[in-house]
């Protein structure tokens, strides 16, 4: 197949690279940066377009001239910068989208992959939501996101458009995304062997859904995979585990005792990130494509650490 990744130097695309490349399919990456966060061998084999999602023409004459067969789109501007960059953020998550879906419909790609995200449920989420829960985003990043599943679920409604979306809980990696207001779950990891210390921006007791980005991975490309007639939907939750700070915390020590962490809250994000439910029913994407998360938090903190001090011995 002929693969577009919209965001594909990102810690998620980066990572999609590599099986997409494995079983054989061409790979094209578009983004605002050249350099992948993962930098793996498979990367040398992808085809790579600087560009803006923005740029209507430039994203619908990409997908025709490479003749693309599916796109996973998950170029966006994060919540952090979606915050302090309202406009951008408009331009690449909603006009970018739109781009997306009528490049896919003019072309006939076969399929598009959206990355949404638990931020579409918004303050009042209750616990154990499912995917029927009210949307009510308080974050520019979450209204963005929810119009632009209600724009995909249009697309296949009146184009017959094959759009599949999940929405993502904060993602664990080695490296945390830049602008993203839940960044913290990451950033202990990362600063905690880089540097020997961090200072959490949210409460100890502060606690949200998260998944391992190898099960984010493989959750998009089983959904992606899936046979159509198996799908009951076209947007769906997936939940990996819920870690509060204070276990964030305690796990980086039991294997960094030496570090330096701390705590200062700031209370907008608290209140953001606090808004959001602690556990999520991923019920119908194991029903219906089979879907089961494979990393624990401890088996995530092992991976995650051992990655970050090889990093340091090879500087």
């Amino acid at each position: 197949m002929n693969v577009l990744i919209t965001g594909g130097t990102g810690n998620i695309g980066s990572r999609l690279v590599i099986p997409l490349v494995r079983r054989g399919d061409r790979v094209v990456v578009f983004d605002i940066r050249s350099q992948p966060t993962l930098a793996s061998p498979e990367f040398c084999d992808v085809e790579v377009v600087v560009g803006d999602l923005g740029d209507r023409d430039a994203v619908l004459e990409l997908v025709r001239s490479r003749k693309i067969d599916s796109i996973f789109h998950f170029g966006a501007v994060l919540s952090g910068s979606a915050e302090e960059n309202p406009y951008e953020a408009w331009r690449a998550n909603i006009d970018g989208t739109l781009n997306v879906l009528d490049a896919s419909r003019f072309s006939g790609a076969q399929r598009v992959m959206f990355s949404s995200t638990v931020a579409t449920y918004g303050e009042y989420a209750p616990d154990n939501l499912n995917e029927d829960s009210p949307q009510w985003p308080i974050s520019l990043y979450g209204v963005t996101k929810v119009t632009a599943e209600r724009l995909g679920v249009y697309y296949h409604r009146k184009f017959g458009l094959d759009f599949r979306a999940i929405r993502l809980p904060i993602i664990l990696t080695s490296h945390a995304a830049a602008g993203a207001a839940s960044a913290y779950a990451a950033a202990v990891f990362e600063q905690g062997v880089l540097q020997g210390a961090f200072e959490f921006w949210v409460n100890p007791t502060t606690r949200a859904p998260m998944l391992y980005i190898d099960d984010a991975v493989q959750s998009f490309l089983a959904l992606h995979d899936a046979p159509s007639a198996n799908l009951r939907r076209r947007v769906y939750n997936v939940h990996g585990m819920s870690p509060s700070a204070a276990e964030l915390e305690h796990a980086v020590r039991a294997r960094i005792p030496n570090a330096n962490i701390s705590y200062r809250p700031d209370p907008a994000i608290c209140a953001l990130i606090e808004g959001w439910p602690h556990q999520i029913d991923d019920s119908e994407a194991r029903r219906d494509w089979n879907w089961k998360p494979s990393w624990d938090l401890n088996k995530t903190a092992d991976e995650i650490i051992g990655l970050l001090k090889d990093e340091l011995k090879g500087k």
